[in-house]
């Protein structure tokens, strides 16, 4: 089958996991851990997801010792402190983004904090908040306890006993997630009135994917444990299933034009410095600001909240 073409093969057999619709693509086979994993493309709504998934049994072994599994992408040895101080800079570099995201709210649940970046930002910028995060990873639990505290990290949603966050976050967690509506549907239940959930995912129409499409960034991609590249309207779609609307999507590049220049001459993930050396960071953020503009950024937000959150004139 010809990648990017509608295949009948697929119909009655997968249907899209959001507007279940049959016509799908084959957009690739192989992806960066599994050459036997393909990456399908719903033609109605956009979405991309993985075929076959990991079973749960397969995944429970994937995540044990996550971070360090991980190590393999990154161009450099880093560990969870290193992490941690790239996760904080890209929040102040999008800061004006976050500071209205968390403006106002009391009470801030996190799923997923990894390295805790947004936990620090969130210390730094409004110290009197009051954040828990949730984190799977029992090394990444040790470190973020130690950074702020025994009490900022539980094991689950069971452990609030019930308390309601006014703004829940999950950051590069979602696409990890097998049961995109029962993560919202669970996530409803730990907002206060009012509140809001707000996602940040990797980016469908990422500019290395497809305005440059680089073959070998492609395999390096899409992974095992990203189930689905959403767009935004299979955001819509999703929240307007679950009792959700969006109030709006916020496009941000984590890597910048001195990664892409690398990618495109050498192929590879590799220390970029050499790239950065001769940019100017005013040409840096210009860049940036044009795929923004765009909306090929490598990442997004989609910011949602419960229909009856939302007054209505």
């Amino acid at each position: 089958m010809t990648p990017g073409q509608p295949n009948d093969d697929f119909a009655g057999i997968e249907a899209c996991p959001v507007c279940a619709a049959h016509t799908l693509a084959l957009f690739m086979s192989g992806i960066f851990d599994s050459e036997t994993t393909h990456v399908m493309e719903c033609m109605k709504c956009g979405l991309q997801f993985l075929s076959p998934l990991m079973s749960e049994q397969e995944e429970e072994a994937y995540y044990e010792g996550y971070y360090r599994k991980q190590a393999s992408r990154h161009f450099k040895a880093m560990n969870l402190a290193d992490l941690q101080e790239r996760s904080l800079r890209h929040y102040e570099q999008y800061r004006s983004n976050y500071l209205e995201l968390v403006s106002g709210a009391k009470t801030i649940l996190e799923i997923g904090s990894g390295s805790g970046g947004f936990l620090r930002f969130v210390r730094n910028h409004f110290p009197e908040t009051k954040i828990t995060a949730i984190e799977r990873c029992e090394e990444n639990v040790a470190f973020l306890r130690a950074c702020f505290g025994e009490d900022s990290v539980v094991a689950g949603v069971d452990e609030l006993r019930g308390q309601k966050a006014d703004l829940v976050v999950a950051f590069g967690v979602f696409e990890h997630v097998r049961d995109s509506r029962g993560f919202l549907a669970a996530m409803r239940g730990c907002l206060a009135p009012g509140g809001k959930l707000a996602l940040n995912v990797p980016n469908k129409n990422n500019a290395l994917v497809y305005a440059y499409a680089l073959n070998e960034f492609k395999a390096f991609s899409y992974m095992k444990q990203h189930y689905y590249t959403f767009t935004e309207q299979s955001f819509e779609l999703l929240a307007a299933q679950t009792g959700y609307v969006v109030s709006g999507f916020k496009y941000m590049q984590v890597w910048g034009l001195d990664n892409h220049l690398s990618w495109l001459r050498y192929r590879k993930p590799r220390d970029f410095s050499d790239m950065s050396e001769f940019l100017s960071q005013q040409t840096l953020a210009s860049y940036d600001q044009d795929l923004i503009a765009g909306k090929l950024t490598d990442m997004f937000m989609a910011v949602l909240a419960p229909v009856q959150s939302i007054e209505t004139p």
